[in-house]
């Protein structure tokens, strides 16, 4: 197989924004088909994209035998539905997520990829922003060679070190507005709430910026918006993640932060990293990945993204709400799809598969327990790591 074919089964904002670009500027992917309920979608999509045929059943896109990747980009509540279907119809999956809301149905989806031998992909993309990618690498070689930069302060250099030194804190910040939310999202029947709809993203993102799984979960707030959630991990380790929804979109939206023996490492909503301990600070700007603002903040970075989002947002009120232009950093959605369709093509595993997409589930419905019961839960590893015969 030299190409994919695929079919894009949801075809609103996120699919305008993500797939069907990422498709198109793909060597590897061709578009077949455009499924969607809404006569509108399909109409937008024959018109902008041009696929083979448009549908509003994903029956006929499962059926058919041209498909062999289906991409979801569907509500929560019917992830599992058509996964199951695109799975047992022999067709890779890319699945936005979370991947499934219950552990029963990760079950069935892991056992139902296992028995077809299809590929399934989560789309926790955050793993691959080219941001991420570097200051997970900065941290884990100061992890293995952690250097003290000149000019450290030391007040008592004869002091015995303590475990707690040794190991890492990371702080993830999400400065969220709700304006935004559709009500598909936070009715807890279809949206799950933001725990499950949005922080399993930095749940998944915590496991694989550490390299561990965490031992025990402590959530406070509320699942639905406001939330602060803890996770400890077997070194010691140690991360926060604190999701506020009564934020403003004239800032940008993440902010992470890892510190470990005397150095700190930090990503600005993936346009800018920062390292500092490690010698004189290190300064990595990242390019975005729409930018219909070119003439605006152009020293890039933090500061050139904060001063985008601003002149977006004057645009959008003399304008009477007629203009929106798109500016959005880097988050990683085109590169994790072009490592899903190397692993089809080459025979590889799947970047981020369904046992990594039943992992974050679970996390989610701990956190969620732990915010019902006002207490710390454990991380029981067969439930996280359940075996499928």
């Amino acid at each position: 197989m030299d190409t994919i074919k695929a079919a894009v089964i949801g075809c609103g904002a996120f699919a305008r924004h993500q797939h069907f670009p990422n498709i198109e500027r793909s060597e590897r992917i061709e578009l077949i088909a455009g499924c969607s309920r809404s006569e509108e979608n399909r109409a937008w999509v024959e018109e902008h994209y041009s696929p083979r045929y448009t549908t509003p059943d994903a029956g006929e896109v499962f059926a058919d035998p041209e498909v062999d990747l289906a991409i979801l980009a569907v509500p929560h509540s019917v992830h599992f539905e058509l996964m199951i279907s695109a799975i047992e119809a022999g067709k890779h999956v890319l699945a936005e997520k979370p991947m499934t809301m219950t552990r029963e149905e990760s079950y069935q989806v892991v056992k139902a990829v296992k028995d077809a031998g299809v590929k399934l992909c989560v789309d926790y993309n955050r793993r691959f922003a080219p941001s991420m990618v570097h200051l997970r690498d900065a941290y884990h070689r100061h992890r293995a060679d952690p250097a003290v930069g000149p000019g450290q302060f030391i007040e008592a250099a004869d002091r015995p070190r303590l475990p707690e030194e040794d190991t890492t804190m990371l702080m993830v910040r999400i400065n969220d507005e709700s304006s935004t939310y559709r009500p598909v999202h936070i009715d807890w029947r279809t949206g799950g709430g933001q725990v499950i709809g949005e922080t399993c993203h930095w749940l998944d993102l915590a496991c694989w910026l550490l390299d561990e799984e965490p031992v025990r979960v402590f959530a406070t707030g509320s699942s639905r918006l406001s939330h602060i959630i803890t996770l400890d991990f077997p070194s010691g380790a140690r991360a926060c993640i604190w999701f506020s929804p009564t934020g403003t979109f004239r800032y940008p939206k993440e902010l992470y932060e890892l510190t470990d023996h005397s150095a700190l490492f930090r990503n600005e909503c993936f346009v800018e990293t920062q390292i500092y301990g490690r010698g004189e600070p290190e300064i990595t700007h990242f390019a975005l990945q729409h930018d219909e603002l070119p003439d605006f903040g152009t020293e890039g970075g933090h500061a050139g993204y904060v001063a985008k989002l601003n002149e977006r947002a004057r645009m959008h009120a003399v304008s009477g709400g007629e203009r929106w232009p798109a500016i959005s950093p880097d988050k990683g959605h085109a590169h994790l799809l072009e490592a899903f369709a190397r692993a089809i093509v080459e025979g590889g595993p799947s970047p981020i598969d369904e046992r990594a997409g039943a992992r974050a589930t679970y996390l989610s419905l701990r956190a969620i327990e732990s915010i019902r019961l006002g207490a710390p839960v454990p991380v029981n590893v067969e439930e996280m790591h359940f075996f499928v015969d």
